[in-house]
């Protein structure tokens, strides 16, 4: 998988197709480091740096939630558990050091010709709701931005200066200052966004309801 900028951020993405090209020992199996891309690296952030941030995988066909597909992991000892996908697409549950190392994943489709993406995003650990703490997201983008700067020369790339937090299904929010008065939050690809850098004095982001989901980003 060729890696920029994009990618550490929310654009990495892979086809899921039980056949060669993600083959690990056997047909219809992957590596557990290769279903979940730089979860080695998360996971090998100490747990107090990261515990306002998280990375989040979500499985899609056609752009929709993945549907039709089981996944279950298999563990170097061989231990199995199945891995819950949410209505969103979402996989609830992740590897361990140990099985991303050693561990695969086996994949069975309901239908053979099924392809399925694997999309991945940086989330910040804060409730929902439609009306948000400022200062939750702004310590998740401070954490997270200095986790990626610390981890620089082991990604190998380019990595990208998260700045920004974007509200998944939502159109438009708005920023109360400290003082009462209200802005509209700004878009970027189409979900209001939070720069606290570039909005000081913000006390809270207020939404016509809550939002499903906040992406942490980059400006591009």
């Amino acid at each position: 998988m060729s890696l920029n900028r994009r990618a550490f951020v929310g654009a990495a993405a892979i086809a899921l197709v039980a056949g060669p090209a993600l083959a690990a020992d056997a047909p219809g199996t992957v590596a557990a480091k290769k279903l979940y891309p730089f979860l080695e690296l998360y996971l090998g952030i100490p747990p107090a740096d990261r515990s306002k941030f998280v990375m989040a995988y979500y499985l899609r066909s056609n752009g929709k939630p993945a549907t039709g597909v089981t996944l279950t992991l298999i563990s170097a000892g061989g231990a199995r558990s199945v891995i819950p996908i949410g209505a969103d697409g979402r996989l609830l549950k992740t590897p361990t050091l140990a099985d991303l190392k050693d561990g695969k994943v086996a994949i069975t489709k309901a239908d053979a010709a099924d392809k399925f993406q694997l999309n991945m995003e940086l989330q910040p650990v804060a409730r929902m709701a439609q009306t948000v703490p400022a200062a939750e997201v702004a310590a998740s983008i401070a954490q997270c931005r200095a986790a990626i700067k610390a981890k620089a020369g082991v990604i190998g790339f380019a990595a990208p200066k998260i700045e920004q937090v974007t509200f998944a299904g939502v159109t438009s929010g708005t920023a109360v200052m400290m003082d009462g008065a209200t802005v509209a939050l700004p878009l970027f690809e189409g979900m209001p966004a939070y720069n606290p850098t570039a909005m000081a004095n913000v006390a809270s982001l207020k939404f016509p309801k809550a939002p499903s989901r906040a992406l942490l980003l980059g400006k591009k």
